[in-house]
Order: structure tokens, then C-alpha cells, then sequence
């Protein structure tokens, strides 16, 4: 693969990053498209990979990058290809902004590992200098492989320019709090165990709403309804209580004996938790207004100290977070998925 129509998703002298992801796209399918002045859609069909590709990545993960639906790119132009120093960090870490913006955007699961890959173009030849692979996010049990659109691919894009802002400006521990929980979050997403999941993803609110020591299950409830809005007390309460099974260790009250019905209102809960989590924080990274109410504890304590009707202002409309079981039939959910 030498000839110049074969390789030009990457220029002579660039370096680039391409983040591989194998998902389900729309019945239309993904489209080659610039989505930001940093980032690049690429199908398949336009990714043509370096035969000698396959020797340093191995058949195996060779095929399986061939095999991605698209790939996100991120290049520039070099003045020293060769060397593998910081531009290809910056290059990395443009894509992986996009891939947690796509995990703030879709409920999306891989077929397998997601990849990054980083290296330049020298002359006609394509080279890798680094590889890295990501964790697949675990499939929903009623949703496994949901669509992810184009119109999401652009989203997610738009979280990590504001993503690289955040970071941008953050000073010593100033935005702390609110990285910890978006780690939290994307750690979570590979997460097998629905328990642990409901776990985490409980631990990333409450890292939002900050509740008081002491006053743990009451917070939960009543400060998520700026999230959710009112009405969703009971379920809002179930998992604050599921949740602190989990953390003591308790997991046999909720598994033990296996009942179905048992086991189904955990994936729902799961479900709701995880909605809750992932759009407060989508929220919160696009809406600039919101980072200094939220990057922080300071910031934390003062927000919430503020009267109800100032913080909805400030924060805006509820969502629904019954939407997150808009797929959910329990009819095509067998036991051997809920753990028996």
C-alpha cells in the first residue's frame, strides 16, 4: 500500500491519532465528516491500513482494527514525524476526549476493545509508534448494542472541546471534584458486574450532590430531584439503599435467594442510576455556566446551600430518567442473564 490514493487519510510530515471503535451505527451509517476543527470521522472505507500494519500489530488485533466501523483522527502537521514526543500526546489526548464524550453521549458496547493508535507519515510509508487499548463498555442486558448515530458522533465531539477546555484551565485541586467523577463514570462504563455498576454509578452522583454526613439517603433523594425532577422519590431511595449494600458488603440481601422479579428491578435500577449519572454530567461538561458550581467541593457546598428555586435556574430543566427504560421488556431478558 504505497501509492499516495491509498493513504490519504494521513499527509507526508503528519502525525496523527486514530481512535478504532467497532459499534453499531444507524441504518444509514456512519459518513466521512470533519465533526470539529480537531477531529475527523473516518469509515471504513476510507481507512485503508498499512499492510506492514499487520506484523507489528499482530493477525489478531490487526483484523480486529480493520474490522472497526470508523475511527476517530486526529493530525497536524510535524516538523519532526519521526520522533514520538508530545504533539503525539496531544493527538492522543484529543481522542480520548472523544471517547468520553461518545460514553457521556450513547449507552453504546464494542465487539471488542476499542484502540488508539498514534504515529506519522514519512514519505510513503505509515508508521505506528504506539498502541493502546481500551476497555469495552459492557453491553446493557436488554439493550446490548444500541444505534449510535451520526448526529452522536458530533455530540461527543462537542464534549471533548469543552473536555480540553476544562482541563485547559484548571488550577491545583480547583477542579477536582468534578474529574474524579467523570473518572468514576468512564471507569465504570466496562464494569461486568450489574451490582458493581449500580454501585458506582450511585458513588458519581453522590460525588454531585455532595450530601451531608449524616444525611446520606435524605440528600440523595431530595437533591437528585434537581436532576430528575420530583415523583421519582421511591426508586431514587431503592438505589441509594442498593447502593449501600454493595459498599458493606451485603450483596446476598440483594441476590439471595435468586427471584426474578428481584433481579429484574436491579437491571431497571441500574438502568436509571447510570441515566441519571451520565446526562448530569453531559450537562455539566457542555454548560460552562455549571463548571464552577460543580468542579469542585467549595463550589459544591456553596451551590447547594443556595435556595431551590436559584439552583433550578441555574441548572435547568429535569430529565426523565425513566427514558433510560424505553427498551426494557423483561420477556426477552432470560435468567442465565440475570445471574442464575
Amino acid at each position: 500500500m504505497n501509492n499516495q490514493t491509498s493513504q490519504s487519510w494521513v499527509g507526508d510530515n503528519e502525525k496523527y491519532a486514530l481512535l478504532g471503535l467497532n459499534i453499531k451505527g444507524a441504518e444509514t451509517g456512519f459518513a466521512d465528516e470533519q465533526i470539529s476543527p480537531e477531529l475527523a470521522v473516518l469509515t471504513r472505507a476510507a481507512f485503508k491500513m498499512p499492510a506492514h500494519w499487520r506484523e507489528w500489530l499482530g493477525s489478531i488485533r490487526a483484523e480486529e482494527v480493520e474490522d472497526c466501523d470508523l475511527f476517530i483522527l486526529s493530525k497536524l502537521d510535524s516538523k519532526q514525524p519521526g520522533v514520538l514526543d508530545g504533539e503525539n500526546q496531544t493527538l492522543q489526548a484529543r481522542v480520548w476526549n472523544f471517547y468520553r464524550g461518545l460514553l457521556l453521549t450513547s449507552t453504546f458496547a464494542t465487539a471488542h476493545k476499542p484502540v488508539i493508535l498514534t504515529g506519522s507519515r514519512e514519505g510513503d510509508e505509515i508508521g505506528v509508534r504506539q498502541t493502546q487499548d481500551l476497555e469495552s463498555p459492557a453491553p446493557s442486558i436488554f439493550r446490548p448494542y444500541p444505534e449510535v448515530s451520526q448526529a452522536e458522533l458530533r455530540k461527543a465531539a462537542r464534549v471533548a472541546a469543552q473536555l480540553g477546555r476544562i482541563v485547559l484551565i484548571a488550577n491545583g485541586d480547583s477542579h477536582w471534584r468534578l474529574f474524579r467523577v467523570l473518572h468514576l463514570y468512564v471507569a465504570t462504563r466496562p464494569e461486568q458486574d450489574l451490582l458493581h455498576r449500580l454501585h458506582q454509578y450511585a458513588r458519581c452522583v453522590d460525588g454531585l450532590v455532595l450530601s451531608r454526613p449524616g444525611k446520606g439517603a435524605s440528600d440523595f433523594k431530595t437533591r437528585t430531584e434537581l436532576f430528575i425532577g420530583p415523583r421519582h422519590d421511591d426508586v431514587v431511595g431503592q438505589i441509594y439503599a442498593d447502593r449501600s449494600s454493595v459498599e458493606h458488603l451485603h450483596e446476598d440481601r440483594l441476590l439471595e435467594p435468586f427471584e426474578r422479579a428481584k433481579r429484574l428491578e436491579l437491571v431497571r435500577k441500574e438502568a436509571i442510576i447510570e441515566q441519571i449519572a451520565r446526562t448530569a454530567l453531559h450537562r455539566i461538561v457542555l454548560n460552562e455556566s455549571l463548571w464552577p458550581h460543580f468542579s469542585s467541593r467549595a463550589g459544591l457546598e456553596k451551590f447547594w446551600a443556595l435556595k431551590p428555586d436559584d439552583r433550578r435556574t441555574i441548572w435547568g430543566a429535569p430529565i426523565n430518567p425513566l427514558d433510560a427504560l424505553a427498551d426494557f421488556d423483561p420477556k426477552y431478558i432470560h435468567d442465565g442473564l440475570l445471574g442464575t
